[in-house]
């Protein structure tokens, strides 16, 4: 008789007994029918695994998975503006820089420094804000801070200077990856030691669609402990990821690394959220 079609022959192998390089194997129980039938839906799900990761859509430029990026610290007076004046309006949205720290665990939670056209607000006075901030976390935490030596605080210009669009664009320039980038978020992140630390995320693509809210990737740039000493080096380390999404709400990506990031904020183990 004419050989039965594929999937008839499947179902009768699954119903009786099966062969293997010419042995013929009998299935003589349901249990042992059933253990076939999971170990073959096994293996199918395998090979799609396998065939979707081979035909996985490869990263934008010349991004990696993970890398190390370095970014100079601006040393002219124009430059510093610039990355001030960048500050300021990201503070002004009251809606891109989000805080987490010992007590405030949640994503969403903005920077709570307001910025008023009407009471004069300046790129000094948001600095003084933000240093006001930075003063009552840490000064919750003994030994993290002097208070009498925080006028020419560091770690202040070291948040300022990255939480502007300088480090992300740099990022994608260095990698050729389209300078389109998609709700950009920045987390400034406060440890129980004392660490502070900056991230920043933003959807990308390989291609500029018209009227595109999120790409189909997504790269995460986050800082070293922006108050530790770094014995006369003047740039920032950065480790960054960038990988491929079906997430459309940046607040709901973010929100899926919150565990890794509240980790790192209670036991100053940063490497799991490094690397997500």
């Amino acid at each position: 008789p004419a050989p039965l079609p594929f999937p008839h022959r499947f179902s009768l192998l699954i119903m009786s007994d099966f062969e293997i390089f010419g042995l013929t194997v009998q299935l003589q129980s349901p249990a042992s029918k059933a253990l076939l039938g999971l170990a073959c839906g096994a293996a199918f799900v395998g090979l799609w695994l396998a065939l979707r990761r081979l035909g996985a859509r490869p990263l934008p430029g010349k991004l990696k998975s993970k890398g190390s990026f370095e970014l100079e610290d601006p040393v002219n007076s124009s430059a510093i503006s610039e990355r001030k004046r960048d500050f300021m309006r990201i503070v002004a949205t009251q809606r891109d820089l989000w805080i987490l720290t010992s007590t405030e665990r949640r994503v969403g939670s903005v920077l709570p420094v307001e910025v008023f056209k009407r009471d004069g607000c300046s790129e000094e006075v948001t600095y003084n804000r933000i240093k006001f901030w930075l003063q009552g976390e840490l000064g919750k935490i003994p030994g993290a801070v002097d208070l009498g030596a925080t006028s020419q605080w560091e770690v202040v210009d070291r948040v300022v200077y990255f939480i502007s669009t300088t480090p992300g664009f740099e990022l994608a320039m260095r990698n050729k990856v389209q300078p389109c980038l998609l709700q950009p978020k920045y987390l400034l992140m406060v440890s129980k030691t004392g660490q502070v630390r900056a991230a920043w995320y933003a959807f990308c693509s390989d291609k500029v669609v018209p009227g595109e809210t999120a790409g189909p990737f997504v790269m995460k740039l986050v800082t070293e402990d922006l108050r530790a000493s770094r014995e006369g080096r003047t740039h920032t380390e950065h480790v960054y990821t960038a990988k491929a999404t079906s997430e459309k709400d940046m607040e709901r990506l973010i929100g899926k690394h919150l565990s890794l990031i509240l980790k790192g904020i209670d036991t100053d183990n940063w490497q799991p959220y490094l690397s997500a």
